[in-house]
């Protein structure tokens, strides 16, 4: 061959050679990728995760919590709101309440010769201005109801001037008003459970 062709082949070969080298992957070699694994990154040996996901709460805005957090649904992110208390245990009955009270007040309700109540008596209506919905159940007491509770014969012309001596935070003109709108709407509990019918 003469040398003139061996120089063109030469060049000819180092031509595609270098053309070869700038080509993209063919498309088996790009799929032969893509079906590899990524090698996972190596775990310690207990197992435990390096880098576990972080657990975060979203901070309220500094405003007052003027609206109730709702019962059924999650709270809302950002907004404050305030839980609404339970509503106080529906009372039944008013004997046990009305028998602490009669305790230490029923000699004054009974006896004329004692001039004031003890502060024992005084102390009994405590019960009440902490819980509001036993407050009900001194309508017993205006009324004359407790009497079945006293040892003796109830002096009702007391009532008054028990509920004036213990500092009672109610005046007895508006007990006696709320209890009787309490008595119109049926708001008064009971002194006793109403007994059962008895069983067949």
């Amino acid at each position: 061959m003469a040398p003139s062709n061996n120089r063109f082949l030469i060049l000819l070969l180092a031509a595609i050679a270098v053309a070869a080298a700038n080509l993209p992957p063919s498309a088996a070699i790009r799929a032969e990728a893509e079906a590899e694994p990524t090698a996972a990154a190596p775990s310690p040996a207990n197992g435990d995760v390096l880098h576990p996901a972080a657990e975060f709460t979203i901070p309220d805005l500094p405003i007052p919590a003027l609206l109730p957090c709702p019962p059924l649904f999650p709270k809302i992110p950002l907004i404050p709101c305030y839980k609404e208390p339970s509503p106080p245990p529906e009372i039944k009955e008013c004997r046990p309440s009305l028998e602490k009270l009669m305790r230490p007040c029923a000699g004054f309700l009974t006896n004329s010769s004692i001039f004031a109540p003890t502060s024992e008596c005084c102390a009994a209506f405590d019960p009440f201005y902490e819980d509001k919905a036993v407050l009900a159940c001194l309508c017993h007491l205006t009324n004359g109801d407790v009497a079945r509770l006293l040892p003796a014969p109830l002096n009702r012309r007391r009532i008054v001037p028990l509920l004036i001596s213990c500092d009672f935070q109610i005046t007895p003109n508006a007990l006696s008003d709320a209890c009787d709108t309490l008595r119109k709407e049926d708001g008064i509990p009971p002194m006793d459970l109403p007994s059962s019918p008895p069983s067949a």
